[in-house]
Order: structure tokens, then C-alpha cells, then sequence
């Protein structure tokens, strides 16, 4: 069975690395990665994951939930926020785009594993 197509999309350069690092440990292949909201897009298109994990925040605005609205109007690709916010806006944001999963960071690698494989839908 071939393993599982993560995309990420993350902004913060260290996270990205260990986020990369660990997804390629856990034995998923990370078959594409954005730093912001424009370049996510074209990625997305280009590498049809099985997975997408958006940070919501990016440069400061939550320009991730957009990639999210977009994942949930124009695809069958599951979706999990990463995120360093619970705030009551925030959520209420983010439940809009009806993601299958919220990491709160920082995650450990167990949390992470967890939330890829229970996005997964079946079909």
C-alpha cells in the first residue's frame, strides 16, 4: 500500500522543516508544502494529496482559512487546522470550512499521527 500524500502549509521556516521531517518519519509522503495562501494553491493543484494540514495563521492574518474554503468547495481532499489559537473567533472561523481535524500547537508526534489518520475518510 502506498503511503499516505501529505501537503502542509506552514510559514514558520523551523516548523516547516521538523513538520516535514516528522510527517517523512511517521512514513507519509510529503508530496507538497506552501509558506503562504497563493503558492498553497497552486501546490494543492499540482500534487493532489490524500491530506492537507493548514495552518491557519499566516504573516499575521488567517489567510489559512481560505485555503480551507477552498478545500471544502473545490475538492475531496480532508483537511486539518494546525494552529496555535483556541479563541472562541477563531474556532467559530474555522468550524465555517468544516475541517476534519484541529491541532492545537505545539502537537507531539503521537497528536499529530492521531489527527492524520482520523481525517482520513473512508471511500
Amino acid at each position: 500500500m502506498a503511503p499516505l500524500k501529505v501537503f502542509f502549509l506552514e510559514d514558520d521556516k523551523h516548523m516547516a522543516e521538523l513538520l516535514d521531517l516528522r510527517l517523512k518519519e511517521m512514513g507519509y509522503h510529503v508530496c507538497g508544502k506552501a509558506s503562504n495562501a497563493e503558492s498553497a494553491l497552486n501546490s494543492l493543484k499540482e500534487c493532489n494529496p490524500d491530506i492537507a494540514l493548514i495552518d491557519i495563521e499566516l504573516q499575521g492574518q488567517n489567510a489559512g482559512l481560505a485555503i480551507g474554503d477552498y478545500l471544502l468547495n473545490n475538492t475531496d481532499i480532508p483537511f486539518v487546522y494546525m494552529t496555535g489559537h483556541d479563541e472562541a473567533k477563531v474556532l467559530e472561523m474555522a468550524r465555517r470550512t468544516v475541517p476534519d481535524g484541529y491541532l492545537l500547537k505545539p502537537f507531539d508526534d503521537r497528536q499529530l499521527r492521531v489527527a492524520v489518520e482520523m481525517a482520513m475518510r473512508q471511500g
